[in-house]
């Protein structure tokens, strides 16, 4: 009996020691695992939380206008103008008007003149614009403002008359009034802005509405094609063109032909750039011209000259070689915003008695707008 209480005595020690050794043993671990799992869980939280935060900053940015949708204040051409015509403005006419603060006098007048004849309005043009001033100011004293009206009145007095010639179909589509496919043909020599130009024009009647196929007849520089194709592919319009080195006259028949089967409402030729001095290039403008007839009796209906302001006197040169051949019916008056003198415009038109239709003061679509004298005269005076 003693003996076997001995022995549980002994085992329940044994028992004791082994459980209290498993504890001391497995505390140190499971407060690891207890701390492992606390860790776990607070990282899961942080990982929650921080999801939670990237799904609201998601859905704002979401909601923020993308830069494509924000819209810049729309400026108006009077104002593009205005800013184009700056250079012109300062080196010249304002410089013109600035010899009238302190009075006038012989050598004012001589002054005056100088500054006209750089002007590039011509030899006839300033010499009677000088006969004008000079008559003035035997009426009294001229200041400089009334200087800036007299001038107002003068230039728009030579040009007015020409510019009413217009034809409305040209400055804006009307679907109401529209008959027909209108052929307009531009011509020019290279530089002077012609392939962006017809890019430019298609882009602002398609915006009106019009249906517009432009033939790319200027087949000698693949570049131009490629440029004016990327032009119609933006405003949609549709390009005829052939491959390099075609002939020009075949692509604008191609071209009409299309437009007439397609009842376009425009068909826009290219044509490839010629000097005015080179008879025979003039030539086969005049034979693509007189193509045009065997689809419609009186195409072309435009014959469109683009002009580059730069030249100055020398644009008149070329425009009396194109008038001769072709019977223009308007210039396009480009890149005025990178010359000093715009204001040959004023003796282009009274030498020739051509209007000028469209005058370009940038690169974009909207630096191209149909010519206004009253907003012209006004931004070159500075009124």
């Amino acid at each position: 009996m003693g003996e076997n209480i001995m022995i549980l005595s002994i085992v329940v020690s044994l028992l004791t020691v082994t459980v209290l050794l498993w504890f001391l043993r497995k505390t140190p671990e499971s407060e690891r695992q207890e701390k492992l799992a606390a860790e776990e869980k607070k990282s899961a939280e942080v990982e929650a939380e921080a999801k939670a935060e990237t799904e609201v900053a998601k859905v704002t940015e979401e909601k923020k206008p993308s830069a494509v949708e924000v819209k810049e204040p729309t400026i108006s051409f009077a104002d593009r103008l205005k800013k184009g015509l700056s250079r012109s403005r300062n080196e010249i006419w304002g410089k013109v008007a600035g010899l009238f603060r302190s009075g006038i006098n012989a050598d004012t007048l001589e002054q005056v003149e100088e500054l006209l004849y750089s002007a590039d309005l011509g030899p006839q043009m300033t010499q009677e614009l000088i006969d004008a001033l000079e008559a003035e100011v035997k009426k009294g004293e001229i200041s400089e403002e009334k200087f800036k009206e007299f001038l107002f009145q003068f230039l728009n007095s030579k040009m007015q008359s020409v510019q009413e010639t217009v034809r409305p179909e040209l400055l804006k589509f009307n679907k109401t009034t529209h008959q027909g496919t209108k052929v307009i043909m531009i011509v020019g020599v290279n530089g002077a802005g012609k392939t962006t130009t017809i890019g430019k024009l298609a882009t602002k009647l398609r915006q009106d509405g019009a249906s517009v196929v432009v033939g790319a007849c200027d087949t000698f520089r693949a570049a131009a094609v490629d440029q004016l194709q990327v032009w119609c592919d933006r405003a949609g319009a549709t390009m005829i063109r052939a491959k390099e080195g075609a002939n020009p006259t075949g692509v604008a028949y191609d071209a009409l032909q299309h437009a007439l089967n397609e009842k376009a409402d425009y068909c826009i030729l290219d044509t490839a750039g010629r000097l005015h001095t080179k008879e025979n290039l003039m030539d086969e403008l005049k034979k693509t011209k007189s193509v045009l007839t065997k689809l419609d009796p009186v195409a072309p209906h435009e014959t469109l000259l683009v002009i580059d302001a730069i030249t100055g006197q020398n644009a008149l040169r070329q425009a009396d070689e194109f008038h001769k051949t072709l019977t223009l019916s308007g210039l396009i008056f480009t890149k005025c915003d990178g010359s000093s003198k715009a204001g040959s415009a004023v003796g282009i038109v009274k030498a020739l008695q051509v209007p000028i239709v469209y005058i370009g003061v940038g690169e974009s679509a909207e630096d191209l707008d149909h010519f206004v004298l009253e907003d012209y005269l006004k931004a070159l005076l500075d009124f």
